[in-house]
């Protein structure tokens, strides 16, 4: 921590260094992964500072694995310890903050924070809100015909089936309920900042075991609270519909 704040002030290319992710928000213990994004004086910068991290890194530590994502301006580095360090890049004037957490360690501008301060005003809504477009009309088109098929596959004792259709429903779920509390829900990473009732309504579709009682209560269940988060966009197939054709699959 303290080798990159001191190599990137020494950098009279980059104006400001912050730090996001876990460490932001105070995760500092042995298992904490290392984020920042590096502020430039200009675009036109890019290439040349992303260089000059990387041979200050190198320099100093051996790496187990670099990638180097020139698409999104972002390196990834893990050393020999496994410690993750990963870095984005951008110029100062278009600093924004995709999320709440963020430390600025340096700022040379003195504007860099006021930005990504004054961007969370707009961001979610822009993030999430489109997001959440994608993710309710994608549902509409898919989930009924997921939630089906795993019925069927219930009946016929297809478990391995049952549960890979489970868990494509549960992911658009669990996208949906992300959308709307402005969480990540990609690999549940900020899941665990729901309020209780929202877990309880999550923990009720998992699977338990592979019976076929203990599925159809997963089934039962995961129907509930994902056609509760749809409740206002138009979907072919029913909630109603669905418990009828589970009723035909269970006799």
């Amino acid at each position: 921590m303290d080798y990159i704040l001191s190599m990137t002030q020494q950098c009279d290319k980059i104006v400001s260094l912050v730090q996001v992710g876990s460490g932001a928000m105070g995760y500092h213990d042995a298992l904490s992964d290392l984020d920042f994004v590096v502020a430039l004086d200009k675009d036109e910068s890019m290439t040349e500072v992303m260089e000059y991290v990387h041979k200050k890194l190198a320099e100093k530590y051996e790496f187990l694995y670099f990638k180097q994502a020139e698409e999104r301006h972002l390196q990834v580095y893990l050393l020999l310890n496994l410690l993750e360090i990963d870095i984005g890049y951008g110029g100062y004037e278009h600093a924004a903050a995709i999320k709440p957490a963020f430390k600025v360690l340096f700022d040379h501008s003195g504007v860099v924070e006021e930005k990504m301060t004054a961007s969370r005003a707009w961001m979610d809504d822009a993030i999430y809100a489109g997001k959440r477009k994608k993710d309710v009309d994608f549902a509409c088109d898919a989930v009924w015909a997921h939630l089906m098929h795993a019925s069927a596959a219930i009946k016929r004792g297809k478990t391995l089936r049952a549960l890979g259709e489970l868990a494509f429903v549960r992911d658009q779920y669990l996208a949906l309920v992300g959308d709307r509390c402005h969480l990540e829900s990609n690999q549940n990473r900020e899941l665990d900042d729901l309020p209780e009732e929202e877990k309880a309504a999550i923990r009720s579709t998992f699977v338990t075991g592979e019976s076929q009682k203990e599925l159809q209560t997963s089934l039962l269940n995961l129907t509930k609270v994902i056609y509760r988060e749809l409740k206002d966009a138009k979907i072919p197939v029913t909630e109603e519909m669905l418990y009828e054709y589970y009723q035909k699959t269970e006799n």
